[in-house]
């Protein structure tokens, strides 16, 4: 196996551990919340929003939000209410139970972000250099194959 097939396997592993324990939540009823519902709940910690206003900020489809906010309400995380002004306009918020949720994705990710400044500390700056250098690069792939 070369070097850069090890690498690559490398990251495979990063990513699908980081997948399935970083963006995960378990709820004390076991029920999983998936990444997006885990970063809508973020996003509606601020302030309620609308589906459009979702969509947009974490670029997906209004689908997609739709489905994700349903679970939620489902689940007791998320109340939706009317606009005063315009009442075709349905804001989302967020229940106490879903502000308890949001706060443990919350922690999962500063958990997450500590570690890995634990390891990237472990790195000359040199070595860091490259490693940023190398990220950036793995992270413009997506635009050469859209």
């Amino acid at each position: 196996m070369s070097e850069s097939d090890n690498i690559i396997q490398e990251l495979n592993t990063f990513v699908q551990t980081y997948a399935a324990n970083s963006e995960v939540i378990r709820t004390a009823t076991t029920q999983q919340i998936n990444a997006t519902q885990a970063h809508l709940l973020m996003l509606l910690q601020s302030q309620s929003a609308t589906n459009t206003v979702l969509a947009d900020t974490m670029k997906l489809t209004k689908p997609a939000i739709t489905k994700a906010i349903k679970n939620l309400t489902t689940h007791g995380y998320v109340t939706s209410s009317k606009d005063a002004t315009d009442k075709r306009s349905i804001h989302y918020s967020l229940t106490p139970e879903g502000v308890k949720l949001a706060l443990q994705h919350e922690q999962l990710h500063q958990n997450l972000h500590h570690d890995i400044s634990a390891t990237v500390s472990d790195f000359t700056s040199e070595q860091q250099a490259t490693i940023m250098t190398f990220l950036k690069h793995i992270n413009h792939l997506k635009d050469n194959h859209s």
